[in-house]
């Protein structure tokens, strides 16, 4: 208790009041004793000047006429002051008077002191002598002492009565209501919803906020711990149907330690993992199901909780097999409790797991022969590099099998596939294997065989019986189907020693048997892969000259025959390419045609060449351009809307350019081309049929296509001279199409004889080294500046 009174916030408070006065006390009388010490020593000075005022005029005297007794009368007079020590009084030469007290032993300390000098009664500016006066310091000092003992007993007074104000205010205002208050918090009912009551007088102090706060807190208080009543009622409410739920779920549950030992499970687990009434919950392990692979379970468990900061849970599919040894699959998914322990959750997918591997098996398998597919057989080469036996692998194409598929329909390929596959399932050695590759193609894996002569035997045999007929029936019908074989060779290991090796030297085999034309075979050549290789790089290097526009074009002059006149140009496409110098059209225009890129270069050929005609027509140069088209651009690559724009856009009619096309773009759909064709000449582009001659029907495209103009081929010209069957066949064209009203071009002109004869002929139009070579825009402007080309002139 006496502990608890002494740490009382009463007592700390007045102590904490005392120190404050006594420090302010101490404070407060050093600076009076230095103010009132300075006062008092000013004040004895002032009273020394005023003792030696009333003596001054008699001193004066006696130094004036030297009289010692006079002079000794004055200063005993004033002696008798008690704060003078000693009076001096001197004249002009000597010593007139001296009275002093007897010393004492202060008398080393320093002395007031006052000295003045004294003027003659007579002449005030005459000086006779001085008066000192030494005060007595020892009689100041007690005065002093004595006055600031007062001052400081009355301030002191002061300090102990605002102490006593202080703590009987602190007392009554402050700790009075703080003791009251603790006393009846001690006492609080507050569950029972007992408060505070607020000391009178304080409803708007900082007592009155503290206790209100102090009710507040209690309120929340009591309001938390109902509420955590409240959740731990909730909490063994949700215990029981947890419990309920976790033992009636449909999907397996169980609680696993690390070693696997299961610490709970529910009934629906214990039934999938087959566990049934074998043993108690207790003592049950995950490896007492029959799993095939319990170790990778366990290592599930592990890699679980050892990655359990990671939120995402862990799942896989485990084999099992039931009572019965049938296989089931069970999907476990786990997801760390974090005391060490896991919980598991166990589904049977056995359904889904036998439709994957199912789809797994389709994946490999073609649907229609049952043969594995392209997928199938790298599966089964997948690990040549461990096979020690060689083998051949022979792919094998059906030549026309897309006619038949469009004469008689895909019902029709199909059975003829089938009926391939059957024949070659009867040519299969026993450990020989067949694969469909593509919709016409197959590769055969001829086993052993590494010998080229025992390797031609078979497969001669092979194509003798596929180029056998075939019976086919559709809907009653009967038909009678043969089709041609092409089969390229490659053998392990000494073409390839991987799958995907193996299957592209197959592949390049295979195409070299269809440039052959087709209906044979050949077997794998080293050369048949550099051509290969360098076809890809020619790819790549074409690739990167159309993306930097490095492609050329250059025109050739088109005149008319009998005085030279330039009325058009054929733009042509020339690649400089910086290794392999200049790259012919007939090599890089069909590249760029099968790997799509004719569209793109098309495009940047009509804008260069209408911009080079717009050039021309600035300078006074009116002549037509024309462009050869592609198969491959014809509708889409090329639209008419697109050529016409273009031509607007550089402010040219229609007739400035020309378009060339050759029978094969004809021949591609024959529906597609007139539409094509037809929208272009209706807007006014002329059409002009190049290499007429060379094709099977081209006669009957001059009734069916609306044309402007026949370009002869060179080959007709090349031997006009020399024979006479080449002369009459271009005789009978330009009479045709003089009967027809079209225009005719002679190409390839390369010497004097051609040139005469085909004026013999009235041609009126040709072009060729003869008259003048591609030449760049630039030397083409030149000759257009002379408004005609002679023979030589380039």
């Amino acid at each position: 208790m006496a502990r608890h009174w002494r740490q009382g916030i009463l007592v700390r408070s007045l102590l904490t009041v005392a120190g404050i006065a006594l420090l302010v006390g101490v404070l407060a009388t050093l600076l009076a004793r230095q103010i009132v010490g300075t006062r008092l020593n000013d004040e004895a000075l002032t009273r020394l000047a005023e003792l030696v005022d009333t003596v001054e005029s008699t001193a004066a005297v006696a130094c004036f006429a030297e009289d010692e007794q006079l002079a000794k009368e004055v200063a005993q007079g004033l002696l008798r002051n008690g704060e003078l020590r000693s009076v001096v009084i001197r004249g002009r030469d000597r010593e007139l008077a001296r009275v002093e007290r007897t010393p004492r032993e202060d008398g080393d300390r320093e002395s007031l002191l006052v000295v003045r000098a004294l003027h003659s009664p007579f002449k005030s500016a005459e000086t006779v002598g001085e008066i000192r006066l030494q005060a007595d310091r020892a009689f100041i000092d007690a005065r002093i002492a004595q006055t600031l003992w007062l001052a400081s007993l009355l301030l002191v007074s002061q300090l102990l009565a605002v102490v006593v104000a202080l703590a009987i205010a602190l007392i009554w205002l402050v700790l009075r209501p703080i003791k009251a208050t603790s006393d009846r918090l001690h006492h609080l009912d507050a569950a029972g919803g007992e408060r505070l009551p607020i000391p009178v007088g304080h409803e708007a102090t900082e007592i009155g906020r503290l206790v209100a706060d102090i009710n507040a807190l209690t309120a929340q208080l009591v309001a938390t711990l109902e509420q955590e009543r409240r959740l731990r009622r909730q909490h063994e409410i949700d215990q029981r149907k947890y419990r309920h739920l976790f033992e009636n779920a449909g999907t397996g549950i169980f609680v696993a330690d690390r070693d696997g030992r299961l610490l709970s499970s529910n009934h629906a687990y214990r039934e999938l993992a087959c566990l049934s009434g074998e043993k108690t919950a207790e003592s049950r392990w995950l490896s007492d199901a029959r799993w095939d692979a319990p170790g990778e379970l366990l290592a599930m468990i592990r890699a679980c909780l050892d990655g359990q900061t990671d939120a995402a849970p862990l799942a896989d599919d485990f084999l099992l097999r039931d009572r019965r040894g049938e296989e089931r699959w069970l999907h476990v998914m786990m997801v760390p409790l974090g005391d060490g322990n896991v919980q598991g959750t166990v589904t049977d997918v056995t359904k889904r797991k036998r439709e994957e591997l199912a789809a797994r098996r389709l994946a490999v398998t073609d649907a229609l022969t049952g043969f594995p597919n392209r997928a199938g057989l790298q599966r089964s080469l997948a690990g040549l590099d461990s096979l020690s036996e060689p083998f051949a692998l022979v792919m094998i194409d059906l030549d026309g099998f897309k006619q038949i598929n469009d004469a008689l329909g895909f019902p029709a390929g199909d059975a003829l596939l089938l009926a391939v596959a059957t024949r070659l399932d009867e040519q299969l050695g026993e450990r020989d294997r067949v694969a469909r590759i593509g919709s016409d193609e197959f590769a055969l894996v001829l086993a052993g065989l590494q010998d080229r002569e025992a390797i031609a035997g078979r497969i001669d045999q092979l194509a003798s019986r596929l180029r056998m007929p075939y019976d086919i029936r559709l809907d009653d019908t009967r038909h009678a189907v043969e089709v041609g074989v092409s089969m390229g060779v490659a053998l392990f290991p000494a073409d390839g020693g991987d799958a995907h090796q193996l299957l592209r030297a197959a592949e390049l085999a295979l195409h070299s048997a269809r440039m052959a034309g087709g209906r044979g075979w050949a077997f794998f050549s080293p050369v048949l892969q550099a051509a290969a290789e360098h076809r890809r790089r020619l790819e790549d290097d074409l690739r990167a000259a159309v993306g930097g526009r490095e492609l050329q074009l250059v025109y050739q002059p088109i005149v008319e025959l009998a005085n030279g006149k330039i009325v058009g140009a054929e733009a042509l496409l020339r690649w400089p390419h910086p290794q392999r110098g200049l790259v012919p059209p007939d090599v890089f225009v069909p590249l760029a045609e099968e790997i799509g890129l004719i569209g793109v270069i098309g495009l940047e050929v009509v804008d260069a060449v209408c911009r080079q005609l717009a050039q021309w027509r600035q300078l006074g140069h009116v002549l037509y351009c024309s462009i050869n088209v592609s198969a491959r651009q014809i509708p889409d690559a090329l639209p008419p809307a697109l050529l016409l724009e273009r031509l607007g856009h550089h402010g040219l009619p229609a007739e400035s350019v020309a378009i060339e096309i050759t029978e094969s773009v004809l021949m591609r759909d024959v529906t597609v081309a007139r539409s094509w064709i037809g929208s272009l000449r209706a807007a006014g582009v002329c059409i002009f049929l190049d290499d007429f001659g060379t094709g099977f029907s081209s006669l009957s495209y001059l009734k069916r296509f609306p044309l402007d103009t026949l370009k002869i081929d060179k080959s007709f010209i090349r031997d006009l001279h020399a024979d006479r069957n080449d002369r009459t066949l271009v005789e009978a064209i330009i009479a045709m199409a003089n009967s027809l009203g079209l225009r005719v071009v002679a190409e390839g002109i390369e010497n004097v004889q051609q040139l005469a004869l085909l004026q013999e002929m009235r041609c009126r139009y040709g072009q060729g080294y003869h008259i003048a070579r591609p030449l760049a825009a630039e030397d083409f402007s030149a000759i257009l500046a002379r408004g005609s080309v002679m023979p030589g002139d380039t």
